[in-house]
């Protein structure tokens, strides 16, 4: 019964919850020119954002077919994964923990295939708001930039959790928030690479910072 809750019952009832959320919100984007430039060139980002800010893109990004995201194959997971097969996304089953080469290797071979990955930066388990690597191997071994977005909204619920999981009442406003590309060139040693995280990390949290003020510096 149990598992039958995580593949269809849970899933069902999350999707259309965030369904009315994309119905009845007012949606404000914010640097959306960042993701239409690279578009253009006929490049299709490695999109990224934290665990507690993915809410809302299911339905931001949804029927297209051609994103692909990580998920770990844990009960949590399998929700997220069965949430987002219902949205049109692709799932590749794996993390950091569990089939991470695997899951690695055919992310990579998603992207040589001319279609998207989706990856959530600080992984399944966190911390919280610290990106993992696997978004710049991935950018390192493709050539592929790595966009970071978020959204925050005027009217939410915060969770408690690891990741402060942000949930947005219905008939709210919602600020979508994409960040400049994070480049990783291909012959990056450790040092870079790190680096090159960290700026990731930072790109993250001052949109995120940014998104979180939006409603309350003004805007409306």
């Amino acid at each position: 019964m149990k598992q039958f809750a995580y593949k269809y019952i849970i899933p069902f009832f999350g999707s259309v919850y965030i369904y009315i959320i994309g119905l009845t919100c007012r949606r404000i984007v914010i640097n959306k020119e960042i993701e239409e430039f690279l578009l253009k060139q006929g490049i299709n980002p490695i999109y990224t954002f934290w665990h507690g800010r993915m809410l809302y893109f299911p339905y931001l990004y949804r029927f297209q077919n051609k994103h692909h995201i990580l998920a770990s194959p844990s009960k949590d997971g399998e929700i997220i994964g069965n949430l987002l097969k219902i949205y049109g996304f692709n799932i590749v089953w794996g993390s950091t923990f569990k089939k991470g080469a695997k899951a690695l290797l055919n992310l990579i071979r998603v992207i040589k295939n001319g279609d998207s990955v989706v990856l959530i930066a600080d992984g399944s388990r966190g911390p919280a708001f610290k990106a993992q690597d696997g978004a710049i191997k991935i950018a390192k071994l493709t050539g592929i930039p790595i966009v970071p977005m978020t959204y925050s909204v005027s009217r939410k619920k915060v969770l408690n959790s690891w990741d402060r999981f942000v949930i947005p009442y219905p008939f709210s406003k919602i600020a979508v928030k994409y960040g400049e590309p994070v480049y990783v060139p291909p012959d990056a040693d450790d040092e870079v690479m790190e680096l090159k995280r960290q700026e990731l990390e930072k790109k993250l949290n001052d949109i995120t910072e940014f998104a979180d003020k939006y409603f309350t510096s003004g805007h409306k």
